[in-house]
């Protein structure tokens, strides 16, 4: 499963349930397209981090955090943005790494969900899990607010 949060309160904008071992890369596109602010920071796994991907998220006016496996270059082949990103990782690994550590947030709102609702989906079929995946990311999304609501009145 992949998801798209938002900045603050840690919304979950836009997310996609994908096959057990289905690759998450070309997932990037359909849940930034579903977003309708301004992309600041994108943070991603290695697994996003593909050139297209890379030049994709810096039209939409975002700045790309995809940690770079070993062997890549920097090489652009026809994506700036790639080296922009790449240069950036190894020459001021400091700021990446302030900007990448937020990723640990998402990491924390799937691990809530599977606190909260259980580790697996019930649905059987393909129709019926996205249609739950959905109520899950609902409910997460509402907890927050109520949650925030809750804040707010007892200041």
């Amino acid at each position: 499963m992949s998801e798209c949060r938002g900045e603050g309160r840690g919304l979950i904008r836009a997310w996609a349930l994908t096959a057990p071992h289905a690759a998450d890369s070309p997932m990037l596109r359909a849940l930034l397209d579903r977003v309708e602010a301004p992309l600041g920071p994108v943070l991603g796994d290695a697994a996003y981090a593909g050139r297209r991907n890379v030049t994709y998220v810096a039209e939409r006016g975002g700045e790309p955090f995809f940690p770079p496996k070993f062997r890549w270059t920097a090489r652009s082949r026809g994506h700036p943005a790639w080296r922009r990103m790449i240069l950036r990782y190894r020459h001021h690994p400091e700021v990446f790494r302030e900007t990448y550590r937020f990723r640990a947030n998402v990491e924390g709102a799937f691990s809530a969900i599977k606190r909260h609702q259980g580790p697996f989906l019930r649905a059987r079929s393909a129709v019926m899990q996205r249609r739950e995946t959905g109520w899950r990311m609902i409910a997460r999304n509402v907890d927050l607010l109520a949650r925030a609501q809750a804040a707010r009145e007892a200041l």
